[in-house]
């Protein structure tokens, strides 16, 4: 009984930040009338995962609308982190062009800890939070 409290621990962790129970992006509308919006795959991801179904990235998809609702091609979009992560974390790329109305990143880190990360299209900046965590040990998932 005393080994599965732990479990159970990491288990609520897990569960309350999983991104089923993230908070849903909303739209801004930026200084040219597009609407922007921030989605990101994975909030929790991992260091060196030793298991396959534990994320070690999360991917991150600006959409740009316009007034209509429809996708717009070709607004840049620039992805960042919090200054006092640009040492520890990567967007890969930093910068593109939408296409279909989205571009995307990928997110990655070398410690752990919770990043802020941005899109910027036009004025408009979206943001999001990433936990970084080290893999659970493998005991942790014995009962």
């Amino acid at each position: 009984m005393v080994r599965s409290v732990p479990t159970i621990g990491l288990c609520c962790m897990l569960l309350w930040l999983s991104p089923a129970c993230a908070p849903k992006h909303t739209e801004l509308l930026s200084e040219h009338g597009y609407r922007v919006s921030l989605d990101v795959s994975d909030t929790l991801i991992y260091l060196s995962p030793k298991r396959s179904n534990l994320p070690p990235y999360a991917t991150l998809v600006v959409r740009v609308r316009n007034a209509q609702g429809q996708p717009v091609d070709g607004i840049p979009v620039k992805f960042s982190v919090e200054p006092s992560w640009m040492q520890n974390a990567s967007l890969t790329p930093a910068e593109t062009l939408t296409r279909n109305g989205e571009a995307g990143a990928i997110f990655q880190a070398n410690t752990t800890g919770v990043v802020q990360v941005m899109a910027q299209v036009d004025n408009v900046t979206q943001e999001a939070r990433i936990t970084i965590s080290s893999p659970p040990s493998p005991s942790a998932g014995a009962s």
